[in-house]
């Protein structure tokens, strides 16, 4: 048996039993007054997806307009790891009849000017990751809900229909701390790429990112989220952006420790992270990677390696080596302005390792509402051996209704 298959059965196996484990140690022991042992559960969903972190309150669909565009005047944001649609209550309508207790939608829009500097030459770009609308509803029993998601940012490789539909699933919680979802989502191939670009604190993805993951897939997978750890492992099609129906099967598994998780913050927040994405798609592949991240009042720091022999992701496929980390500091001047640092390296070839493209990156977040309002600056300076040095300026907004 070889070692992608072995690695994937034990993170499988540790991720059935640990809903298990880990709602019997968060069982208060402290016997109450009624005699019975309660249960406390605690949720903290970080927003591996786009949607949104708060569900509306039922009092919120029967405010006057005029109420709902104040409060969205008035509503401060400080938590830039969650995502907010603002305009979530006036477009979000609640229905009486049928299965479904409310649907709305949802628009988003990321983009903004890049300005590059080349050896002979400087030009201007607009660069736009985000142009989209997405359905979304909740079914009367509380547990499930569905996404819907287009897309309209045109990619010269794909078809318009092959790039239309982005996040389109449906969702089933099993309780507050894990669910399953059934369609075609973002797989966890890397903390980072694993995650919406709604959420990422510079405008570009690190470059394992970028080439490893950063990728929809059409499978089933399950999450959990508990106090001391969170999971996320699942079983996919190959085939991406809908090309080939299906090229071959994917396994990806994630795992993310936390052992300050019961300290209430008291010490920061200390994530701890690895896992193994492994398949085939007309040859084999596997990708594994480690994750570190840390919190402590305003500061914080993220660091990330991965190595593949073979990948499938957001770049393409290969069959090549390629290997790569990065590590990112934050500094939180403010709840609404933000200090970013970046050194990013990546091998293409790991055959070939004298060859190295890095980036070293510069960034300015301004949070006027949260991730659903924001203004970013970017500067990164990139070196590489074989297409030369290069400056670029970003400048972009970011905006979610």
């Amino acid at each position: 048996m070889s070692f992608s298959v072995k690695t994937a059965l034990i993170l499988f196996f540790f991720i059935l039993i640990s809903p298990c484990v880990f709602a019997i140690e968060e069982i208060n022991l402290e016997q109450p007054d009624d005699g019975k042992l309660k249960m406390e559960i605690y949720e903290e969903t970080e927003g591996y997806d786009d949607i949104s972190s708060n569900p509306i309150e039922e009092d919120e669909y029967n405010k006057p307009l005029k109420d709902k565009i104040s409060d969205i005047y008035h509503l401060e944001i400080s938590d830039y790891d969650h995502i907010e649609y603002l305009m979530d209550s006036i477009m979000t309508k609640k229905l009486e009849k049928g299965p479904l207790d409310n649907i709305g939608i949802w628009t988003g829009w990321r983009g903004g000017l890049g300005i590059n500097f080349l050896k002979h030459n400087t030009d201007t770009s607009m660069d736009y990751d985000i142009l989209e609308t997405r359905l979304h509803g909740d079914f009367k029993n509380k547990k499930t809900s569905f996404v819907i998601t287009t897309r309209y940012v045109p990619q010269n490789e794909f078809s318009f229909m092959q790039n239309l539909f982005s996040d389109t699933f449906i969702r089933h919680k099993f309780n507050k701390n894990n669910s399953i979802t059934i369609g075609n989502s973002r797989t966890h191939t890397g903390q980072e790429g694993g995650r919406s670009e709604l959420l990422l604190p510079l405008f570009s993805r690190s470059q394992i990112s970028r080439n490893f993951g950063n990728i929809r897939k059409l499978g089933v997978r399950i999450n959990g989220d508990y106090r001391l750890i969170d999971y996320d492992i699942g079983g996919y099609s190959s085939g991406t952006y809908f090309r080939e129906f299906f090229p071959g099967a994917e396994f990806c598994g994630w795992v993310n420790i936390k052992p300050l998780g019961k300290t209430d913050g008291r010490f920061g927040d200390l994530k701890i992270g690895g896992g193994l994405t492994s398949g085939r798609v007309h040859f084999n592949y596997t990708v594994v990677g480690g994750y570190v991240r840390y919190r402590y009042k305003k500061i914080g720091a993220d660091f990330e390696i991965a190595k593949a022999d073979g990948y499938n992701g957001r770049a393409g496929c290969s069959s090549g080596h390629a290997g790569g980390y990065y590590t990112t500091l934050y500094y939180n001047i403010s709840n609404r302005y933000q200090l970013l640092a970046r050194y990013d390296e990546f091998i293409p070839d790991c055959t070939n390792s004298s060859y190295r493209r890095r980036e070293y990156s510069a960034g300015f977040n301004y949070f006027i509402k949260g991730q659903a309002l924001k203004f970013m600056v970017n500067y990164i300076f990139r070196q590489d051996s074989a297409a030369g040095n290069s400056h670029r300026i970003l400048i972009g907004t970011q905006v979610l209704l």
